[in-house]
C-alpha cells in the first residue's frame, strides 16, 4: 500500500470509529459508576451501556482522545505518520496531513498521542484497524 493510499484510509472516519470501537472493546471496558467489565453498543446513541447499572460511556471516554473534538481518523493519521518517520511529526506536517485548519488543536493532541506511543504499542491499534478496513471492503465487494 502506498504512501496515498494509506492516508486515505486513515482518513475515512466511519472506518476509525469503527476501529476505535474494536480496539476499545479488545482493552476492555470499564463502567465509570458500577466498575463492571461487561457493555454492549448502542448504535443509536454511539455510545457503550453497561450491562449491570446501564451507564453510558462514550467511545472516546477514558482514553487518550477524551474531551477531544478532532475527529477520530487523526488519531490513527498521526500513529501512522509518527511511524513512518521514526516517531518525529512537526505540527505544520500534521496539519497539512490532515487538512486542519488550525495547528493549536493538533498541538496537544499530537503531544498526547506521543505520550501515549510511549506507553502502548502503536502497531497493535493500526492492525486492528486494517482489520477492520479490509471487512468493510470485504462486505462492500459482497454487495456489489
Amino acid at each position: 500500500m502506498s504512501f496515498r493510499d494509506a492516508l486515505k484510509l486513515y482518513r475515512n472516519e466511519a472506518l476509525a470509529t469503527e476501529a476505535f470501537k474494536e480496539y476499545r472493546l479488545q482493552k476492555g471496558i470499564t463502567c465509570k459508576k458500577c466498575g463492571g467489565s461487561h457493555h454492549y453498543w448502542l448504535a443509536s446513541k454511539q455510545q457503550f451501556q453497561c450491562k449491570t447499572c446501564r451507564f453510558r460511556t462514550t467511545l472516546q471516554s477514558g482514553t487518550i482522545l477524551e474531551g477531544s473534538k478532532l475527529p477520530i481518523s487523526y488519531f490513527f493519521i498521526a500513529l501512522y505518520l509518527l511511524k513512518n518517520n521514526r516517531n518525529e511529526l512537526s505540527i505544520a506536517e500534521f496539519q497539512l496531513q490532515t487538512g486542519h485548519k488550525y495547528s493549536e488543536p493538533l498541538y496537544d493532541f499530537l503531544r498526547k498521542i506521543k505520550a501515549y506511543i510511549k506507553t502502548e504499542d502503536q502497531n497493535s491499534i493500526l492492525i486492528t484497524f486494517l482489520e477492520v478496513a479490509s471487512l468493510a471492503v470485504r462486505v462492500t465487494n459482497d454487495e456489489v
